[in-house]
């Protein structure tokens, strides 16, 4: 399994995918008057904007290897008590694909078969993000939604902060959800992009000090995952983690998950710990847009 995409509700389409494509460097791969789909290299799309009339997050797009796997997620997601919204591709691109609901109300896109362009210069040689990372979500019930992405989707855990979070991965990388704990609304509290290396994270600092806007956090290093990272609000009010230098697990086996609960400096080895108000920055998860 591997992150696939994020799809967003936002109430201004247009001011959203200028940001996407100005910031990120995003390709604009289809654009209708209700939604615009965007991508960093050559998947069909990556990033989903939907008009409405709130800034929300619609669903989470999980792509799978083939029908099978496809099908035992399915059968997972029904023995752990989730919904079925759909069962077949409710947006263009998939060969196949089911909708569940699960814990904190928040919808999974599990899909198989997306669309992808041949390499070509323009998704090879790619002006800053490189693809959709992670994920990360604050739930009042973490324990809940933990358990559902551990079990139902398979996920495995990579490093945790006592009860506070927790980051699990589908693939090699550190982390492809991550879910803390809150006491207010369920909601995302960033997505973020891979960047390629640290000199692009200074072509994209550039970029956002061009066009007036500045980081809410970093550049700094995480304790978890070990990546150098980057925080910016969008348009809509999530944040945009731009990212780097990633640890990848390839050996599952030789790898042992760490507890960052004692290391004052678990979330930026490098200097400022996270904002004051960073717990209550995000937006909710919405009722998938028909």
């Amino acid at each position: 399994m591997h992150i696939g995409h994020v799809a967003l509700q936002v109430t201004d389409l247009d001011e959203s995918v200028r940001h996407a494509q100005e910031t990120l460097g995003l390709r604009l791969t289809a654009r209708g008057e209700a939604d615009a789909f965007l991508t960093a290299n050559e998947k069909r799309h990556e990033l989903q904007l939907i008009a409405g009339t709130r800034n929300g997050l619609d669903h989470i797009g999980l792509e799978v290897e083939d029908a099978s796997e496809l099908e035992a997620v399915r059968d997972r997601s029904i023995a752990a008590g989730a919904e079925i919204l759909s069962e077949k591709p409710l947006e263009p691109g998939f060969d196949a694909a089911i909708r569940v609901r699960g814990p904190a109300s928040l919808v999974f896109e599990i899909y198989t078969g997306m669309e992808r362009q041949p390499l070509a210069l323009a998704n090879v040689l790619l002006p800053i993000a490189q693809k959709l990372g992670h994920v990360t979500l604050f739930a009042e019930d973490k324990p809940e939604l933990e358990l559902f992405v551990l079990e139902a989707l398979g996920f495995r855990v990579s490093d945790r902060w006592g009860d506070f979070a927790t980051w699990m991965r589908c693939d090699p990388d550190h982390h492809g959800l991550a879910v803390g704990k809150t006491t207010g609304a369920n909601r995302l509290h960033h997505y973020a992009f891979e960047l390629e290396s640290w000199a692009t994270v200074g072509a994209y600092a550039d970029r956002v000090a061009r066009s007036g806007q500045e980081f809410l956090w970093g550049p700094g290093r995480h304790g978890p995952g070990f990546n150098i990272f980057t925080y910016l609000a969008d348009p809509a009010g999530a944040i945009v983690e731009a990212y780097t230098d990633l640890l990848r697990i390839d050996n599952d086996a030789a790898y042992q998950e760490i507890d960052w609960s004692q290391e004052e400096r678990a979330m930026n080895l490098w200097g400022p710990a996270m904002p004051d108000d960073w717990d209550d920055l995000g937006i909710p998860i919405l009722d998938p847009a028909s």
